[in-house]
């Protein structure tokens, strides 16, 4: 809570020209060399969407966080393109609320039959907030999940020590400059020769910008989201 009442007073939104959707598509499909727009069209990315709405419709009243804080369902359809792009072995995702995107990565990661999530959630306050991380996970999915509970800054070491490399991170924990430069620049040695960084709401600060410059992947983009004012940021490395 004090890294972001902090974050307000120096706060410097980043100088980007966001993309739209289809141009990541487009350039997704050239560059991999895979046709993105089949994959967005394939059965079972509707069946985990309609399967994560019924669940989400079912969240009682007073459950203890905003939807908002759920990945939009742009960034859920892009993190299952990639994982099925990629066909990760290993995925690392920080932050996870009631799991839209988990369920899409994991749908994903079922579709290619193999890979593990490993998930790192410290959840939103709230009364028995704990119990409902993940609550729109399907069970059928779950097998290939692991979820760690504490925040990245103490965990994603430790997860990232127990696997060889990771293929496909994914940040939507603390938005703060300090946590996302700190879980790019520990990830960053971990990733595998062809792998890709997806950061959600990159709009706030310098992180995701500066560390993209740094790493030098084939290929950088921001991209708007669909259902909130807010922009993805996308890292391709192809060696």
């Amino acid at each position: 809570m004090a890294e972001v009442r902090a974050e307000t007073y120096r706060r410097r939104a980043p100088t980007v020209e966001p993309v739209e959707w289809s141009r990541v598509v487009s350039d997704l499909s050239q560059l991999c060399l895979v046709d993105v727009n089949g994959i967005l069209q394939e059965t079972e990315l509707k069946d985990v969407e309609d399967e994560v709405l019924l669940l989400q419709q079912a969240l009682p009243n007073n459950a203890p966080f905003g939807t908002f804080h759920n990945g939009d369902i742009q960034l859920a359809r892009l993190c299952y393109a990639l994982a099925r792009i990629i066909r990760p072995l290993a995925i690392v995702e920080t932050g996870v609320c009631y799991g839209v995107t988990s369920a899409f990565l994991l749908q994903a990661l079922q579709v290619n039959g193999s890979g593990i999530l490993h998930s790192i959630d410290l959840p939103p306050l709230g009364r028995n907030a704990d119990q409902f991380v993940g609550s729109v996970v399907p069970a059928a999915l779950r097998h290939n999940w692991k979820l760690h509970r504490g925040s990245s800054r103490s965990l994603l070491p430790s997860v990232l020590r127990s696997l060889r490399h990771v293929d496909l991170f994914v940040h939507d924990s603390l938005h703060t400059y300090r946590n996302m430069r700190r879980e790019f620049e520990t990830i960053q040695p971990c990733l595998s020769p062809t792998a890709a960084v997806v950061a959600d709401d990159v709009e706030g600060n310098e992180a995701f910008r500066q560390w993209s410059g740094r790493a030098a992947p084939q290929y950088s983009v921001t991209l708007r989201e669909q259902s909130k004012k807010s922009l993805v940021g996308v890292a391709l490395f192809r060696r």
